[in-house]
């Protein structure tokens, strides 16, 4: 990706560096209306819970957690997300979310991080 965090393609969407499912992971933002395409930077619906896989119930959460390399790096990412205030999001998995809802869920989840995302045990977990 270019160094100014221009989207080749995509004119007035910038990309943000947010690592932690993956090394490589980007998420894209536009300025202009506060949209962000967070991929599994952070999910609307929780990965890790067969019934809200099925109903599609709306949660702010972390990455899913069956995947995610690096937690420290995650908890960072979303805290960078949160500090550009979106508008609406886009995420991996889970339908969009907006206004006060995603305000909410993405604060909440960049304060309390640890004990909403990480989980206790695993590969990945340190």
């Amino acid at each position: 990706m270019p160094d100014d965090q221009s989207v080749p393609g995509l004119r007035d969407w910038k990309w943000v560096h947010t690592p932690g499912h993956s090394k490589g992971h980007i998420s894209l933002f536009r300025e202009s209306d506060r949209s962000l395409i967070a991929g599994d930077a952070f999910v609307n619906v929780r990965q890790d819970s067969l019934y809200k896989v099925i109903t599609q119930e709306k949660e702010i959460a972390g990455p899913p957690r069956y995947l995610t390399t690096d937690w420290e790096a995650a908890k960072e990412s979303v805290k960078s997300l949160e500090s550009l205030k979106p508008a609406v999001a886009i995420t991996g998995h889970g339908y969009p979310v907006e206004g006060k809802e995603l305000e909410m869920g993405l604060s909440k989840l960049a304060k309390e991080f640890d004990s909403l995302a990480k989980p206790d045990h695993g590969k990945y977990v340190e």
